[in-house]
């Protein structure tokens, strides 16, 4: 793998080619998996977990990063670092926040023991695990030790969770200048006492291992640039479409649309519903009503009983807010949102992005950049100098993407113009 990749700043649809950022085997790693990417100040960050044994979501991990600086004719991307590797510890979902306000990149993560699986998690019923924060003043060269915020967030819940995870993918800075990490909880109902109750319940997790448990998409939130932590708002629960279900919530990212508006979208678990929306007007302390949107298809989405995935059913998705073009008629929004997941109801392919300009109500037809088997995704946002020297608005997409039916493959880098965007979204 290269550690340069040059691309020339030229005009057409995906003008920009791929850069393979992480691939199977580099380092020695099995497998690279859970994308986050933002850009602050000329330079992307790219972090993933690296699985050392294979590609599943148990066994040993690092987090590891490259740093790419943007350049006149392209990215030059730099070698791999490890930023995270804690002894007897799996580290997960990396979830990058720029931090202008301090001039720092926050970053949170949480750990496992390598070999307890979610499964084991939700049967549990209570969290075994330790969630991290760190921080990098230099933009991504040198980072802090990690810090235990444990015991302010998970530990300060009245009703335990079996299971937390922030992201994946990037949180986000208010321009209140609170810090927001999405994410997801789980809780799980105890056990009735009694030989025939745990039998039951045995037999139930069988065949659903939610059995028992709700799953929410939630925030966590910090007023201080990372020291602190508290837990935020929690999506309310919504049912599917045309059944009497509750709808399982959980992976998300958010976004703050104008003034002050957070838009925070998620991944169903079931079959029964595609993506999930809710909106928050006190910061992410609390949110309005679920919404099911029905556009947003993701792999799972069948309208049946059963995902036909082999997973929860669902995928990770990345959303993000943007400075709409200058020349908006007064009374539309300013901000934009752009959306990234595989645009399948079976099966993870199709990777794709959507144009909302409308707060994210409604969303335009999906634009594919990766046809194939693709799975997670995420979005920044930047801007370079135009000709006449006018902003030209860009994108950025780290994706997972495969070359056969296998769509862990590689992790890869794709920007395009907002002009592409539109483009290729109009049809």
């Amino acid at each position: 793998m290269s550690a340069a990749a040059s691309a020339t700043f030229a005009g057409g649809l995906k003008e920009f080619p791929l850069t393979e950022i992480f691939g199977q085997g580099d380092h020695g790693y099995d497998t690279f998996r859970i994308p986050a990417l933002v850009y602050n100040n000329g330079v992307f960050l790219a972090f993933c977990e690296a699985r050392k044994n294979s590609f599943r979501d148990w066994g040993e991990m690092e987090l590891v990063l490259r740093r790419g600086v943007l350049e006149e004719k392209g990215v030059e991307w730099g070698d791999i670092q490890v930023i995270a590797s804690i002894p007897n510890k799996r580290t997960m979902n990396p979830v990058p926040i720029v931090d202008k306000l301090n001039d720092s990149i926050v970053l949170v993560f949480n750990t496992f023991p390598p070999d307890v699986t979610e499964t084991d998690l939700l049967k549990a019923g209570l969290y075994n695990q330790t969630l991290y924060v760190m921080k990098s003043l230099d933009n991504g060269v040198t980072w802090s030790e990690p810090k235990d915020i444990t015991d302010m967030t998970l530990g300060s819940v009245e009703k335990p969770w079996a299971i937390y995870a922030p992201g994946p993918g990037h949180g986000i800075q208010l321009s209140s200048g609170r810090l927001l990490v999405p994410g997801n909880y789980a809780v799980k109902d105890p056990v009735e006492p009694g030989v025939w109750p745990q039998i039951k319940t045995a037999v139930m997790e069988f065949f659903d291992i939610l059995h028992g448990s709700l799953v929410t998409s939630n925030v966590l939130y910090s007023d201080d640039g990372g020291c602190t932590w508290h837990v935020g708002g929690s999506l309310p629960a919504a049912m599917a479409p045309e059944s009497d279900k509750i709808i399982q919530c959980n992976e998300a990212q958010a976004i703050e649309l104008d003034d002050g508006l957070v838009c925070i979208n998620s991944r169903t678990l079931g079959a029964d519903a595609p993506r999930a929306q809710a909106y928050s007007t006190d910061g992410g302390l609390s949110f309005g009503k679920t919404r099911i949107i029905e556009e947003l298809i993701e792999p799972g989405y069948t309208g049946g009983w059963m995902p036909s995935t082999k997973n929860f059913g669902g995928c990770q998705g990345s959303v993000l807010g943007f400075p709409a073009p200058d020349g908006v008629p007064n009374g539309l929004p300013k901000t934009w949102a752009i959306f990234s997941n595989p645009a399948d109801r079976e099966s993870r392919i199709n990777l794709s992005v959507r144009l909302s300009m409308d707060h994210c109500k409604t969303w335009s037809s999906p634009w594919s950049l990766c046809p194939g088997p693709s799975a997670y995704s995420d979005l920044t946002y930047f801007e370079t100098e135009g000709e006449n020297g006018s902003a030209v608005k860009r994108f950025a997409c780290l994706y997972e993407c495969g070359t056969t039916d296998f769509p862990y493959e590689k992790i890869v880098f794709q920007m395009f113009t907002l002009e592409s965007l539109l483009e290729g979204t109009k049809h």
